[in-house]
């Protein structure tokens, strides 16, 4: 039985270690394209070395014998012995993705998978015939008083040193005739030289060691001064305690609301002053909170590059990833949630938008595609565009194939726009592919993917010009943590719409809207926006009609809904109504609004999805 001591190192290693690994994938890819890169060379080795210094402590012995062969390989790149290739590349990511195998059986408690013995011959291949270079040993640099710090590259020469440079951890290093055994006053004078006993050495002579050592200074009355220890600058919380953090700044912002709203009718001025700073110090401390749950896009961004690869080695591609904005701020929560859908559209793009090299040259494009994908803020959304420089998509032919497989009839065809024509990709059961393959085309895919925005509150848009690429265009909440919605009146309900999903507020005028095809319709910006009445799907009975419509976007399609009142902008924390009303459709929870009336807030794609409710007739194609 495990101490919780060992459980709590176990989880240590594995927070840091699956941190390293993720980093190393898009490391790997760009090495491949760059093999003589010194740095990148470093800081590869480096990531396999950490690992297998973790996984040794820790007695993870495939683990171990599988990061010393990556070292291995690693290193006689390093000193210029081989220059990797696409094969060497392919043994290196498939002993990362056994790693990663390895990272999960361990979370998991299963006995890990030892690494295959050709995976092990493929890793040696690029070093088996290679010429050993002759064993120098190299002077240790010259330390300065100020504080006798070594930088990464001297550190692991060091550690090679004494530890052997491609052995396991504790082996004794190489030598060329005699043992690389050193004394323990040479040990001291090795240590001496790096940390400082007295002054720092003017002159380096190599001992007759492996290790060369410089000769023992001798000390002086007063050590050199060091630097000062930096504090730890950074603690690691459990996820749980941060969401229970949010959901009590949630809290305090309905606190706040209800006091806001009790100062404006009190007409007590002290009230007031007290009510506004309150409502600036929960301002400030919900930035703070929701703050913490952010995380750059750049940590999701990180595993498409090699996806990338893979697929374009796969069709006999040539193709270049572009990213941009990896640093902009994305809930965690969505970090995850997103991942699925991007990887489908990325797939889309490499299989289905850039054309085969020869093709390319055909039309006077570079051999080599991009794809580009890139994250921006826009306001209190995320905006993430996958596009390529491909053959892009023809209205004409995603017509004819809709027709032909049935998602529409040849007269709906016939009056769509070619805007409505490219959304055409988002039907079910809607693909172009001649063939069906492991990579896309199976009629499945980007309607689910579709959904899934529209499930964290998120819009789908496509952009094409034949011949020139494609654009995808998603757009998702900054946060799902705490909500901003517009509230609105049907009757004497309250209902929150989420702002996200809002374009815009109009009255309806006389003779402005009208019945065409058993659809209620408003002429409205020089188009026909469908209608749906808030009112009879929440069973408004008695009250007037309503006149003011709301515009919402769900997915790539644009409702106007019907209410009696628009009452303003605020932010909420959404509650879940318990299990009696969990499967309720239309409804994603409840809130309490400033004067303590509760509110429902509204599940846009659910009241969409719902056959013969709120939209029905509304969200009918517009053919």
């Amino acid at each position: 039985m495990s101490s919780p001591l060992d459980d709590e190192l176990r989880d240590d290693f594995l927070v840091e270690a699956r941190e390293l690994l993720q980093r190393l994938s898009e490391q790997l890819v760009e090495l491949e394209a760059s093999p003589r890169d010194a740095e990148l060379l470093n800081a590869v080795f480096r990531a396999f070395h950490t690992v297998k210094g973790g996984a040794g402590f820790l007695a993870i012995d495939p683990m171990v014998q599988l990061c010393h062969q990556a070292e291995d390989l690693l290193n006689e790149a390093r000193n210029g012995v081989v220059v990797l290739d696409s094969a060497q590349m392919d043994a290196l990511l498939e002993a990362l993705d056994l790693l990663n195998v390895q990272m999960d059986a361990m979370s998991s408690g299963d006995t890990l998978p030892a690494p295959a013995a050709s995976l092990l011959r493929r890793l040696q291949s690029g070093v088996a015939h290679a010429p050993a270079p002759a064993p120098v040993a190299a002077p240790m640099p010259a330390l300065t008083e100020e504080g006798g710090a070594i930088d990464d590259s001297e550190f692991e020469a060091l550690l090679d040193s004494l530890y052997g440079r491609n052995g396991a951890p504790g082996a004794p290093a190489p030598a060329p005739a005699a043992s690389t055994a050193i004394s323990d006053d040479e040990f001291e004078a090795l240590l001496d030289s790096l940390h400082g006993k007295g002054a720092a050495p003017t002159a380096v002579a190599p001992p007759p060691v492996a290790v060369a050592a410089p000769p023992v200074a001798e000390p002086t009355p007063k050590s050199p001064a060091r630097a000062p220890v930096q504090a730890e600058q950074t603690v690691r919380v459990d996820t749980g305690r941060l969401d229970d953090l949010v959901n009590r700044a949630g809290e305090l912002v309905l606190v706040r609301n209800r006091l806001l709203s009790l100062a404006s009718r009190s007409g007590d001025e002290t009230l007031e002053v007290a009510a506004g700073d309150l409502d600036r110090v929960a301002d400030d401390l919900q930035g703070a909170v929701l703050g913490m749950r952010m995380q750059p896009v750049g940590r999701l961004f990180q595993r498409f590059p090699r996806i990338v690869r893979d697929l374009a080695r796969q069709l006999g591609k040539e193709i270049e990833l572009v990213t941009e904005g990896e640093d902009t701020d994305l809930d965690r929560g969505l970090v995850e949630a997103l991942a699925d859908p991007l990887v489908h559209l990325l797939r889309n793009a490499v299989d289905h938008g850039l054309e085969m090299p020869e093709d390319r040259e055909r039309a006077g494009k570079p051999r080599k595609g991009r794809v580009r994908l890139s994250a921006s803020q826009r306001g209190e959304r995320i905006v993430i565009i996958v596009s390529d420089d491909g053959r892009g998509m023809n209205p004409q032919v995603l017509r004819t194939k809709a027709v032909e497989k049935g998602v529409i009839d040849e007269d709906q065809a016939a009056r769509l726009s070619e805007v409505e024509s490219l959304e055409l990709i988002f039907r079910p059961g809607f693909s172009t592919a001649a063939t069906v393959s492991d990579i896309s085309g199976r009629g499945v895919g980007m309607d689910v993917v579709k959904t899934r925005i529209i499930e964290l509150g998120g819009t789908l848009q496509v952009r094409s010009k034949l011949g020139q690429g494609s654009e995808l265009e998603l757009a998702v909440p900054l946060t799902l943590a705490i909500q901003r919605v517009l509230m609105v009146g049907v009757g004497d309900r309250l209902f929150a719409l989420p702002l996200s999903n809002v374009s815009e507020v109009f009255e309806l005028s006389a003779g402005q809207d009208q019945w065409l095809d058993g659809r209620r319709v408003a002429a409205h910006r020089g188009r026909a926006l469908p209608l749906g009445d808030l009112s009879a799907w929440a069973r408004a009975h008695g009250a007037a009609p309503p006149r003011q419509v709301v515009v919402v976007h769900i997915g790539h399609q644009r409702i106007g809904c019907l209410v009696h009142a628009v009452i303003g902008r605020e932010d909420v924390m959404v509650k879940p109504l318990g299990p009696l009303f969990a499967d309720t459709p239309g409804i994603a929870g409840a809130t309490v609004t400033g004067d303590g009336r509760l509110a429902l807030v509204l599940d846009l794609a659910g009241l969409a999805d719902e056959g013969g409710a709120l939209l029905s007739t509304a969200l009918k194609e517009t053919a």
